[in-house]
């Protein structure tokens, strides 16, 4: 298989995108909540829970398929459990900066993960297939 030399930079653009966000999400997941400004409506910490690692798995499931690099189902779910670990790890380590763990927050971030990894399972399996096609 060979790899199209013109996908380089916009992944590199997407890693960066996606490393950048990453961190700014690990930022954001520990700053006091004292300062921040709270939403008044219903089930608002769950939406932005839910969105904020539904992108993050997008933009790391973006980059992957730009990079040119095989993209399984099974290694979706694999990341998958990683950025489930990863949200459990952050969740963990809020009481140090002043947040509070809840279970119910990590629940909704798994839930952004599996949606997000659902999305990009579907959308990989077209690719795949005419990659297939390509190599036979």
């Amino acid at each position: 298989m060979t790899h199209n030399l013109n996908l380089r930079p916009r992944s590199n653009q997407l890693l960066w995108l996606w490393l950048g966000y990453w961190l700014g999400l690990l930022i954001l997941m520990h700053v006091p909540t004292a300062g921040l400004r709270r939403l008044s409506f219903n089930y608002a910490d769950n939406i932005i829970h839910l969105v904020l690692y539904y992108l993050l798995v997008w933009l790391g499931g973006r980059y992957m398929f730009a990079s040119g690099r095989a993209v399984s189902t099974a290694k979706l779910v694999g990341y998958a459990g990683i950025y489930g670990l990863y949200a459990a790890f952050e969740e963990w380590s809020q009481p140090f900066f002043g947040r509070t763990m809840s279970l119910g927050d990590w629940l909704t971030d798994a839930a952004g993960i599996s949606l997000a990894t659902l999305w990009l399972a579907f959308r990989q399996r077209p690719n795949a297939a005419l990659d297939r096609r390509r190599q036979d």
